[in-house]
């Protein structure tokens, strides 16, 4: 049966070419960096700086998976992680630098801005039916443009040291706090999917809206919920960012979008609903980030880089393309 159609199986088993391209990433710049007098590349040290990059895009990516999933999209992820870091920073020097308990509250009011806009959106969605593309994209500009009103354009910095905790520190001074945060959210959001009502309505809403509304899936209350989820987890991602980078900035995030929706689509998500796993996701993460890593480790530039995640984004739609057409 392989033998008569290699290609649906390979394609209907994402993890195996995604596991052989993670694979040969290791291998091809661990040999390009020696050549170039810098090995090292396939080491426990660049597993850590991966899983330390791709943390606070896979925070965001476990909410995009669930959105894509369900059949729609949310451009608004990179300009609400900066709207929330933002708020948080802002709190944190206004008021936790004279109480600093008051940390743990501009963490708390930064994730909140995430998880209201998140219902905004969803709300917009699911009970005026706008389309997912307009709604997040008119959120994408609304965000963007309500950071920099708030900061006048300026990072707020420097902010309190208790508050670049999940930033910047590390278990054990080896594994970062945000990759121990992305892995607990990426287990939960793996339940949710797999072992929940919600997961399965979820996945009903993107294969088929109407059956699903049929079978007596509350549509407007499972889209409310996805986009709230997303919006959290977008926000919690900015306040980590936030508290690594040691300031507020409104310029923060922009094309963070694409990078997520990229390793989404390219762990196995269909962009047209219905179909995708964490797991999936959580390779396709691996993916693009250790091509990001191994790109800067033999010099490329970061022009170079935004050329080839674009070249990353349309080879996993047009497999995608392929796939539906292969079933």
């Amino acid at each position: 049966m392989w033998l008569k159609n290699p290609l649906k199986t390979i394609f209907s088993h994402t993890w195996v070419p995604l596991t052989t391209t993670l694979i040969l990433e290791f291998i091809i710049f661990e040999s390009i960096g020696r050549n170039q007098g810098q090995p090292g590349f396939a080491s426990l040290s660049t597993i850590i700086l991966i899983l330390n990059q791709l943390s606070i895009f896979g925070i965001m990516a476990v909410g995009m998976n669930m959105v894509i999933i369900s059949g729609g999209i949310d451009l608004s992820i990179g300009s609400l992680s900066a709207m929330s870091g933002v708020v948080s920073a802002f709190v944190a020097v206004h008021l936790a630098s004279d109480f600093p308990s008051y940390i743990l509250i501009s963490y708390i009011l930064g994730i909140a801005v995430g998880l209201l806009t998140g219902i905004t959106i969803g709300s917009l969605i699911a009970f005026l039916e706008i389309p997912p593309f307009i709604v997040t994209l008119a959120f994408m500009s609304l965000l963007r443009g309500l950071a920099n009103i708030i900061t006048a354009g300026k990072p707020i910095s420097p902010l309190p040291e208790n508050f670049l905790f999940i930033g910047r520190e590390r278990f054990l001074d080896t594994i970062p706090v945000s990759v121990i945060i992305f892995i607990l959210i990426f287990i939960c959001g793996h339940i949710i999917l797999n072992f929940t009502q919600l997961g399965r309505y979820i996945y009903a809403i993107g294969g088929n809206e109407e059956s699903a509304r049929l079978s007596g899936v509350n549509i407007r209350k499972t889209k409310l919920i996805v986009y709230a989820i997303c919006g959290t987890l977008s926000a919690l991602a900015g306040v980590i960012l936030a508290s690594r980078m040691g300031s507020g900035s409104p310029k923060v995030g922009i094309g963070d979008e694409l990078a997520v929706i990229a390793s989404v689509v390219i762990g196995g998500t269909s962009l047209s609903g219905g179909r995708g796993t964490m797991w999936g996701t959580l390779l396709g993460l691996s993916v693009v980030f250790t091509l990001n890593t191994g790109l800067n480790w033999i010099g490329i530039e970061t022009f170079g880089q935004q050329v080839t995640l674009g070249l990353v984004i349309l080879t996993a739609i047009l497999i995608d393309k392929l796939q539906q057409k292969l079933r």
